[in-house]
């Protein structure tokens, strides 16, 4: 029997019955965290979905993380068609939180496998996805669609947040998900904004301050990880961080394919005065080729194909990592 709470089918039904066939619903989550991306989930179902959805699935917030797994398991097994689009911290501070739940509603429908016919949507309208659409005030509760897709996206931001936890221990992002809890502020109060955070909101905008006055040490640490996820969204291995010797210190090495390439992390806030790769002086870029040497030398790869390569990693007003561009072979060995 269908929960009371449960949305129901009825508006889907009315536009298959209008000859419309993929109809995708959207929500998102994470729209008043203080830290983290913005979450959009896009889920078309099919025509007659199974009885145990219309059992498992509603409104994601008033579900359980164990319910949440279950409805997500049985969602992306019976959808048509499931996808999650992102809005990071940084994009959040540069365009405002309602244009960037657009954006990461943007993404999801670009990565849906079927293209949808008609969208339902969540409380607002999205007008640049140019396809017939209904926005429903709490959607989540009225339409089974609109509710997994707010399962799916739920589900998937709360598995960020946790692995997020592991990159910036102690703000506690593993338990409260980004979400303004007494530990988050006290932990924002006492160690500054991560790069993680949104700077733009309150009560992290008290704060900045504190990261303004960073160590330029830690500003480069995050730099480095900015380029070493991104190396690892492009395929490549991370082998070493901060490999030195007493020639100096390569910041990133990694395997890319055949190759082994060494990154020196350089960063900045403007284009306007050339770029930190022409800031290498030829005593800098001899102690990388010989540190670059070394490395080959110790693990035995001096047959290997290499290259020295140059991660220009832009930066926002607060010294966040917000891009990272990558010359290859700006360094000749």
């Amino acid at each position: 029997m269908q929960a009371p709470d449960a949305p129901d089918f009825e508006l889907e039904t009315g536009l298959h019955k209008s000859g419309y066939v993929a109809v995708a619903g959207l929500d998102e989550v994470g729209r008043g965290t203080l830290a983290g991306p913005v979450a959009a989930g896009a889920v078309i179902l099919p025509k007659k979905p199974r009885r145990k959805l219309f059992k498992t699935v509603r409104d994601s917030k008033q579900m359980s993380a164990i319910q949440r797994e279950e409805a997500y398991a049985l969602i992306t097994k019976n959808a048509r068609s499931c996808a999650v689009g992102w809005a990071d911290a940084s994009e959040i501070d540069r365009y405002g939180i309602v244009p960037s739940v657009r954006l990461a509603m943007r993404r999801a429908l670009g990565r849906l496998s079927e293209p949808p016919e008609h969208l339902l949507i969540d409380a607002i309208a999205l007008p640049s996805a140019n396809l017939p659409q209904t926005s429903i005030v709490r959607g989540d509760s009225k339409s089974l669609s609109i509710a997994a897709a707010s399962v799916i996206a739920k589900v998937e931001r709360d598995r960020f947040m946790i692995a997020l936890a592991e990159s910036y221990p102690g703000y506690g992002f593993e338990s409260h998900k980004g979400y303004g809890a007494e530990r988050h502020l006290e932990a924002i109060r006492e160690l500054g904004p991560s790069p993680a955070h949104r700077m733009s909101f309150r009560p992290v905008a008290y704060a900045k301050s504190k990261l303004n006055r960073v160590h330029p040490s830690v500003s480069g640490e995050w730099a480095e990880s900015f380029a070493a996820r991104d190396l690892i969204d492009r395929g490549m291995e991370i082998l070493a961080r901060n490999y030195g010797t007493r020639f100096g210190e390569v910041d990133l090495i990694a395997r890319d394919g055949e190759t082994i390439a060494f990154i020196e992390v350089r960063s900045r806030r403007s284009r306007s005065f050339g770029s930190p790769a022409e800031t290498i002086s030829s005593a800098k870029a001899r102690r990388i080729t010989l540190t670059c040497y070394e490395y080959l030398k110790s693990h035995r790869l001096t047959n290997a194909d290499w290259r020295i390569d140059v991660a220009e990693v832009q930066l926002d007003q607060w010294s966040r990592p917000v891009a990272v561009e990558f010359i290859e072979s700006a360094i000749e060995g």
